[in-house]
């Protein structure tokens, strides 16, 4: 119903129907990166970079679950260009759809999330905000939820909460010098399709190192079990 213009919208609760996680869902990406003056292109993407950006296409897949600490987590397989990309584990709990850990096959990097972070609250309400802290290193993130709003990517037309998380991560650039870079993320997430935009930003003292746009290209919900 419209009133005054704004569109009047019930809370997005997170159940297990509305963060699809069933084994065989699918999720097609169309990923856009720039850097800037600062930093460069690496591995693969060095190969493939036109005009100073990357243009390619990611594949994410529900692979199955692995247990880490006495929880039950939903492996995520990413891959570009027939590898494997990345691997992210996941869980929907009653405190929120949860990150627990991620490996990234482009950089050869792991990061562990000690708690799991948060990454959607139960009731995305906007203006809702909380935090997140490393329980063993200086690492550090916000979150904050905006309004409902209707987007549209290659994939169509959807409303959409967008989350946006503001990071600060110390970056070693020399033996002795380490400097904070500045994380900024906005996720724009979709209730029984997941995320279906996200904008990546890297930054130290102001000045951009990459720019990472990835946007939903098609969604396949797992079959239905016959």
């Amino acid at each position: 119903m419209l009133l005054s213009g704004c569109v009047l919208l019930a809370p997005l609760n997170l159940q297990a129907q509305d963060y699809p996680l069933a084994s065989g869902t699918r999720w097609t990406y169309h990923l856009h990166k720039d850097v800037g003056p600062l930093a460069h292109f690496e591995g693969e993407d060095a190969r493939v970079a036109k005009n100073g950006t990357v243009e390619t296409t990611l594949v994410a897949q529900v692979a199955g679950t692995e247990e880490i600490n006495g929880r039950t987590y939903t492996r995520v397989e990413t891959t570009g260009a027939g590898k494997l990309a990345n691997i992210d584990w996941y869980a929907l709990t009653p405190t929120g759809f949860l990150h627990r850990r991620a490996v990234d096959y482009v950089t050869q990097s792991q990061s562990d999330f000690d708690p799991p972070e948060v990454l959607l609250s139960p009731t995305l309400a906007p203006g809702e905000s909380w935090t997140w802290h490393d329980r063993n290193g200086p690492a550090s993130s916000k979150k904050t939820v905006s309004s409902p709003e209707q987007i549209t990517v290659p994939a169509g037309s959807y409303r959409a909460v967008s989350v946006l998380t503001e990071m600060a991560l110390p970056l070693q650039i020399s033996a002795t010098q380490i400097v904070p870079m500045n994380v900024t993320m906005t996720q724009w997430f979709t209730p029984g399709v997941g995320i279906v935009k996200q904008d990546v930003r890297f930054e130290i003292n102001g000045h951009m190192l990459s720019h990472n746009l990835m946007t939903l290209e098609k969604f396949e919900g797992a079959a239905a079990p016959k």
